[in-house]
């Protein structure tokens, strides 16, 4: 079996691949940005976010059963991936490594 004719059929998927998510990592990014900077973000944010997240923190600081300790930090950890900052850096950054990756 010729092993060079595998890499070289496997070559041109992987970049068709890595350019659907190019697109879908942009088209995330301008959803995210668009997102953040309207008025109803930020209103969801103060008003359901923040609030969710600091009742689980006060929660869990007073909780003395370990299975809803456990619950309480994965709540707090979802909490904390809907900061939309965060969220767009992580997506930049994977859209930066798949382009450098492909030149």
């Amino acid at each position: 079996m010729n092993n060079a004719l595998l890499t070289m059929e496997e070559a041109p998927q992987k970049e068709v691949l890595s350019r659907e998510r190019m697109v879908q990592l942009t088209e995330i990014i301008e959803a995210l940005e668009n997102i953040g900077s309207s008025s109803y973000w930020k209103v969801i944010e103060q008003n359901v976010f923040e609030v969710e997240l600091a009742k689980s923190k006060r929660r869990i600081e007073t909780e003395g059963d370990t299975t809803e300790i456990f619950r309480l930090q994965g709540e707090i950890r979802l909490g904390k991936r809907y900061q939309l900052d965060k969220l767009l850096a992580k997506y930049r950054d994977e859209l930066t490594s798949i382009r450098k990756q492909a030149l």
